[in-house]
């Protein structure tokens, strides 16, 4: 299962749930930290753990797949 789906606007992503309406988006990240993709996809694998009870896998075939509308 995917742990949330992306969807491309002009100039950043939006990184949804796909169990709840939570969601984040590239813009809410700073580049100083790192990569905002990278932080957004965190943030959600997070949030699928704490209140989905979704644990991350470490393994590739279970990793959250990039989808884009």
């Amino acid at each position: 299962m995917r742990h949330y789906t992306i969807k491309p606007m002009n100039g950043f992503s939006v990184f949804k749930c796909p169990l709840c309406k939570h969601s984040v988006t590239t813009r809410d990240f700073s580049s100083k930290d790192g990569n905002c993709r990278t932080q957004a996809a965190g943030v959600m694998n997070d949030h699928a753990k704490a209140v989905h009870s979704r644990p991350v896998s470490l393994y590739s075939s279970d990793m959250p797949m990039w989808h884009a509308y």
